[in-house]
């Protein structure tokens, strides 16, 4: 019997109509105008940070008026500066966290500990899936984290900051929601220094996906769950915002994904399941909107990635997108050469936040700055291709 918590009823997504494709709905559209609204009368803005504003395209709208009703009484500006610039501002930092755009200060003797990676948790990860890559269904694949690296160990590292990250997610989505979100991973969400770092949070991924996974390129977004062996997924191209905009208005519309199909020359192919006269396999690029079915041979040993936490997962690396802050590049591999000195350098949208993050770091016990290391970074751009979409491929564990 697997002592991991397993949700008892999974909680339908946030999406209304066709937000899948990041096409926004009349009803975000008519929240967000008055939102606007608010904004403008209570601060004085006219527009806000690309990070807030990606927020409020994925957010519950329930919270999103929340939000209107909290700050439309009152009248002192001040005040209404108060309640409405420290989210507006951190919501950056999230972003950061979430691209493991952070430097990790610590002790050599913590930096020991936090480099020994679950070998379980990664030999457990590619056993469920066969040793095979989820989506190309590509040999030899990393064991590629969910709910981020850096996030767990921040959790005993920098409690202040991941605590500052979770009231975030509490400001955009119902606290239900959230707290089950917390509950996958710390099993408990009072107590957030605690995470598990186990397969249910981890997916098998080949190099190029997993580079992709990381900067944000891409989003799998969880659709079905019919018994505790089998997962449905629905693979989601993400579009960088690339106007390089530090402030945005909160009615810009979001870029859609439908018929995306890559990045610039380098699309993800796989098996079509047909083969050329000759006998060679064809294969196809995969497009926003294609499905994949995960499996798993013992659901109590080895379980399926964890619904609540690809639920997070969906919105964050559609915020990091549509933010302008997702950027592919060469990734550290996560299953046992991630040096937790290196600072992993994304995109120039997200190095806005250094001082909020340097300010977080002075509320831990840790004053040592370890050297930076960038990563070469590699330019993409979505294209479009017309093919019918919604194809399923299935990868067995």
């Amino acid at each position: 019997m697997s002592s991991r918590f397993e949700p008892t009823l999974l909680m339908p997504l946030s999406d209304i109509g066709n937000e899948c494709w990041n096409e926004r709905s009349d009803i975000r559209t008519d929240v967000l105008g008055r939102f606007e609204a608010v904004i403008k009368e209570k601060t004085g803005r006219d527009t806000v940070p690309p990070g807030f504003w990606a927020f409020c395209q994925v957010a519950d709208v329930s919270k999103l008026e929340r939000l209107i009703a909290l700050v439309e009484p009152i009248q002192d500006r001040a005040l209404s500066e108060l309640v409405l610039e420290p989210t507006i501002k951190d919501c950056d930092m999230v972003i950061a966290r979430w691209l493991q755009n952070i430097s990790a200060s610590k002790s050599s003797a913590s930096s020991t500990n936090n480099s020994q990676r679950s070998n379980t948790a990664i030999s457990n990860c590619k056993k469920r899936d066969n040793h095979k890559c989820v989506l190309t269904g590509q040999a030899e694949p990393d064991a590629a984290h969910i709910y981020p690296y850096c996030l767990i160990k921040a959790s005993a590292r920098e409690p202040t900051a991941v605590g500052r990250f979770w009231d975030i997610m509490k400001v955009f989505w119902e606290d239900s929601r959230v707290e089950q979100w917390q509950k996958e991973i710390f099993g408990d969400e009072l107590d957030l220094q605690n995470p598990r770092d186990t397969c249910f949070n981890m997916l098998s991924l080949s190099k190029h996906p997993h580079a992709m996974w990381g900067a944000g390129r891409f989003a799998l977004r969880p659709m079905e769950k019919t018994d505790s062996k089998t997962l449905k997924v629905q693979f989601y191209w993400q579009r960088k915002s690339s106007d390089g905009a530090t402030e945005i208005k909160l009615l810009t519309e979001p870029k859609s994904t439908r018929g995306l199909y890559g990045d610039q020359g380098y699309p993800f192919s796989i098996p079509t399941g047909t083969y050329k006269d000759n006998g060679e396999p064809e294969y196809k690029a995969v497009v926003s909107g294609d499905t994949f079915t995960l499996t798993t041979p013992d659901p109590d040993r080895l379980p399926l990635p964890s619904w609540p936490l690809l639920e997070m997962q969906w919105h964050l690396q559609r915020i990091v997108a549509m933010s302008g802050a997702a950027e592919a590049q060469d990734y550290p591999d996560p299953d046992d050469d991630f040096n937790p000195k290196d600072t992993i350098n994304r995109d120039t949208a997200v190095r806005r936040v250094e001082d909020i993050l340097v300010w977080l770091r002075t509320s831990t016990d840790n004053d040592e700055s370890p050297p930076e290391l960038a990563f070469q970074q590699s330019q993409i751009q979505a294209h479009h291709i017309k093919r019918p979409l919604g194809s399923e491929v299935i990868m067995r564990g």
